[in-house]
């Protein structure tokens, strides 16, 4: 699906507004710069669709030539989306460059909620029936570090923040969260911990319902956009399209300019839409920094990605793979498969200019499809750019979660539901949020580390195993999918 008003793409030949293309042509001239082969052979596929997955890793690995590599790579590919994608409204075609100055069509107005909550005194994490906190909540970090769910970086920052539990509430900071309504939105968690809150959602009124029932019941102070042409309750006049409304949403925003602003960018839509709502907030983004504001943008990655991890998850991940008690039976598996099956979730370890050392991990689920794929890839892009040019952003991997978009494919619930059987765990979303949240309370409280991009991309991966388990996610699906088909196909089984 692509929409047809706000920030969109082009018209092609035939007058349609297909993304393929425009998809493929971004990657492309990301690597011309450094790869200019690599780039005529993403130019000359015929089969983008079918064929993006295996050119993401190369991609990659590029970036793990240097550090200049992947901020360069970054840099050309967020040109390059920002001017082959355009905004469009009432038939006029505009640059996403100058999208958030054009005059706005109609000036929000502001509802703001205050919560009548308490601010919570220490950071809390549901899991599974239980509240964690304290002793219980690092043993369980502890926990997952040993059975690679979480990468041990994870676990120290998030033990920082149980020690500092005055961060919770983001002193002096405010954040506007795109995507207030999400499953995974950090809402819930900023709320309960009483920090000062822009909340943007699509005009949906139950969406709203929710949003102001989480803000009352929280806190802490919630601003709400909503329009004074549209009558009715607050939640039926809250809300805005970002997608659409870039002019005004950035216009909102520019008001708030009395204290740094954190825009977490919380968004999922499908196909072409995500791209479309992850293009809109990096131009409402870097608008408000040309404004003069400071803001730090803010991500949680998908574990469905190919990244680059340190050498201490690949020796990790084949430590695991060696000290199978079944490795005698799989061995022939992989033989008789080809390699398809039990493959090795590294193969070596890539080496860069700077002297960093590095693994591989390919976990793309093609499912999920090449736009997908490029909207989660601009985000990466944006954090690297921004450290680049020496500006905040918070950028963390998170774990698979069982949200309504995993639930609805089936082929996807099935991989979910076997996980375990793999060595993976899926996180209730209440439980991620949580995580993740915390997370990026320590990103906006301790100075990040001076490493190369992309492995502080991966530094404090809470990736659920998938760059720990002994074999590549994919070659083990066939063995997680038939133990997952059952609780997959049957509506009448739910997850526990």
């Amino acid at each position: 699906m692509v929409s047809d008003v706000g920030v969109v793409f082009p018209l092609d030949k035939s007058g349609k507004r297909g993304s393929l293309a425009v998809n493929q042509a971004i990657w492309a001239d990301a690597v011309r710069g450094v790869d200019p082969d690599l780039a005529k052979r993403i130019d000359a596929s015929k089969s983008w669709r079918k064929e993006y997955a295996a050119f993401i890793p190369e991609i990659t690995a590029l970036c793990a030539s240097s550090r200049e590599a992947a901020e360069a790579i970054a840099a050309a590919g967020l040109e390059s989306a920002r001017s082959r994608i355009v905004f469009e409204r009432d038939g006029q075609v505009t640059s996403l460059d100058v999208a958030a100055d054009l005059a706005p069509a109609f000036e929000f107005a502001t509802e703001t909620v205050q919560g009548k909550a308490v601010p919570a005194s220490e950071l809390v994490v549901p899991y599974l029936g239980k509240e964690l906190r304290g002793d219980a909540l690092r043993r369980k970090l502890a926990d997952w570090v040993a059975h690679g769910i979480i990468e041990p970086s994870a676990a120290s920052e998030l033990n920082l923040v149980i020690d500092n539990p005055q961060w919770l509430r983001l002193p002096g900071q405010r954040i506007a969260v795109l995507g207030a309504g999400a499953q995974t939105s950090p809402l819930p968690a900023l709320t309960s911990w009483g920090a000062d809150v822009l909340a943007v959602d699509l005009p949906r009124e139950q969406v709203w319902d929710r949003i102001l029932k989480t803000a009352r019941e929280g806190a802490s102070t919630v601003h709400i956009p909503v329009r004074t042409d549209v009558k009715g309750s607050v939640a039926a006049r809250a809300g805005a399209n970002v997608i659409e409304n870039v002019p005004e949403l950035a216009n909102w925003l520019r008001g708030y300019d009395d204290q740094p602003m954190v825009l977490g960018v919380y968004i999922y839509a499908d196909g072409a839409l995500h791209v479309q709502a992850t293009l809109a907030a990096d131009v409402i983004g870097t608008s408000l920094v040309a404004n003069g504001q400071t803001v730090a943008m803010a991500y949680a990655g998908t574990p469905s990605d190919c990244f680059l991890v340190s050498p201490d998850a690949v020796e990790d991940s084949n430590a695991r793979r060696r000290s199978r008690k079944w490795r005698a039976l799989e061995l022939p598996m992989r033989t008789i498969s080809v390699g398809k099956l039990y493959a090795p979730a590294y193969e070596e370890l890539l080496e860069s200019s700077d002297g960093d050392s590095m693994g591989i991990i390919d976990a793309i689920v093609t499912q999920q499809g090449p736009n997908y794929s490029l909207a989660k890839r601009l985000q990466r892009w944006r954090a690297i750019e921004s450290w680049r040019q020496g500006q905040q952003a918070s950028f963390n991997v998170a774990p698979p979660t069982w949200t309504v978009s995993v639930t609805k494919n089936r082929v996807l619930a099935a991989g979910y539901y076997g996980a375990r059987a793999a060595g993976l765990e899926v996180f209730a979303p209440e439980t991620m949020s949580v995580l993740m949240t915390a997370l990026l309370v320590h990103d906006l409280n301790v100075p990040p580390v001076d490493e190369h991009p992309e492995l502080r991309l991966t530094r404090a991966g809470v990736h659920g195993g998938y760059w720990r388990v002994p074999f590549d996610i994919r070659s083990t699906l066939l063995y997680t999918g038939m133990v997952g088909i059952p609780r997959a196909y049957l509506p009448e089984v739910q997850f526990r």
